[in-house]
């Protein structure tokens, strides 16, 4: 399987356009098309980040910087895609993103070590939420004003048809705990820290409390201590 995985990885390599942080994708009839959108940025880096050499990896984040991120949100794609005239749909084009989308884009640049663009980008991520619950789809500020200081939720209305709600929290939890906090969970359900977490830089004294996992309830801390609840 872990060959599988590698020959994979490396068919999917030979897709990337060198220069620009983007990726093509083939056609059936043998053609490709450049596509300048988030999904790529968030998959490879998390999944296959480590096949890649440190100019690629710098281009991506050069591009994620340029194209798609925005003060309190992000573009799904990019407006400069060959196919941002097509719809006006926030969770998947230039007006915005889905939920799911800012927090795997976070996810990403913490693989590849550069956690201090993501930690520059979350107080304006925080002010998204004010709003509640993430929508299906948020606006980026040059599509609409941002209310509460974040990104405004899509209607359900045409020509946008998002929900007011989404199920994409995973996404959210996922970034806390692995990428700020720095914890992984074992086959055997144990709770392990990499060491000190990203999260330091915003709070020294952090602490995660209560994380779940195997019948085991434990508090991680900032500084790598992972800590059963009641010792």
């Amino acid at each position: 399987m872990r060959k599988e995985a590698n020959d994979l990885g490396r068919r999917v390599l030979e897709l990337y356009v060198p220069g620009k942080g983007i990726w093509k994708c083939r056609l059936p009839d043998g053609s490709y098309n450049e596509v300048h959108h988030c999904y790529d940025f968030g998959t490879t880096l998390m999944n296959i980040g480590d096949m890649m050499p440190a100019s690629q990896k710098r281009e991506m984040v050069e591009f994620f910087q340029r194209e798609l991120q925005t003060p309190t949100w992000m573009r799904a794609l990019s407006p400069y895609d060959a196919d941002a005239a097509f719809s006006v749909r926030p969770d998947h084009q230039w007006n915005g993103a889905y939920p799911a989308w800012p927090a795997d884009a976070g996810r990403a640049l913490f693989a590849l070590g550069r956690g201090d663009v993501l930690l520059d980008w979350l107080p304006g991520l925080a002010k998204t939420a004010n709003q509640g619950p993430c929508g299906q789809a948020h606006f980026v500020e040059e599509a609409q004003p941002a209310i509460s200081g974040g990104a405004r939720k899509a209607p359900p209305q045409l020509p946008y048809i998002t929900d007011w709600a989404c199920s994409s929290s995973g996404s959210w939890v996922a970034l806390v705990i692995e990428s700020l906090f720095g914890a992984s969970v074992g086959l055997d359900g144990t709770i392990e820290s990499a060491g000190p977490g990203a999260v330091t830089a915003l709070d020294p004294a952090a602490v995660l409390r209560g994380l779940t996992s195997g019948g085991r309830l434990v508090d991680v801390h900032a500084d790598g201590r992972v800590e059963p609840v009641g010792d």
